[in-house]
């Protein structure tokens, strides 16, 4: 058992991710012309995840990274979900809604928009890794293309928080909200460095 606890400190200070144990996958469009997008909507994440706020809590932290880069015009979140709701022609939350390719190219109309980013949470939760409760956050963001409904970019992670540096408590992850902003930031890192290789 000692030997396992030191198996996965090791594992985790190794990571992708500093910090975390972090599995990442993504794919891009090879026929994607990413200089076309300027202004893009960003639709709450929808949740499978057993907190029912979870799409909720993730798509904050998702749009703050995206307004750091800024190399992209995000959209009001409020005015957009107002127009996919108007277009979609239901009164449900966003994070709700299930919009066909028709329907997403109408929102690009109305919105002037080129492009949607959406996802699905997981799994956000705590898990027991050793004699410790680490967050664990599984979730899928794709790009879709406004004006066609195909996704063009998408990125799917896994990660589980836990120490930098083994037995010296130096940048834990023990909290959901700490790992939902740093599998955020990786996941935005990932659609620039893909979409946009120097």
């Amino acid at each position: 058992m000692k030997g396992f606890k030191i198996l996965i400190l090791l594992l985790m200070t190794t990571s992708i991710s500093c910090g975390s144990l972090t599995d990442s996958r993504s794919f891009i469009h090879p026929d994607a012309d990413f200089s076309f997008y300027q202004k893009v909507g960003l639709l709450p994440f929808k949740t499978q995840a057993d907190d029912r706020l979870a799409g909720e809590k993730v798509t904050e932290h998702f749009l703050t990274e995206l307004l750091i880069r800024g190399e992209l015009e995000v959209m009001d979140p409020g005015q957009f979900n107002a127009v996919a709701a108007q277009v979609a022609g239901v009164n449900v939350p966003a994070s709700m809604l299930e919009l066909t390719p028709e329907q997403i190219g109408k929102i690009a109309d109305v919105a002037d928009i080129q492009g949607i980013f959406s996802g699905t949470i997981h799994d956000y939760k705590m898990v027991q890794l050793g004699g410790e409760q680490y967050p664990m956050i599984s979730m899928t963001v794709k790009f879709i293309d406004a004006l066609t409904g195909k996704v063009v970019w998408q990125n799917s992670v896994t990660a589980t928080g836990g120490p930098n540096l083994p037995i010296v408590s130096i940048g834990e992850e023990f909290t959901l909200g700490q790992l939902s902003q740093k599998i955020s930031q990786g996941v935005v890192k990932d659609f620039y460095k893909k979409a946009y290789p120097k």
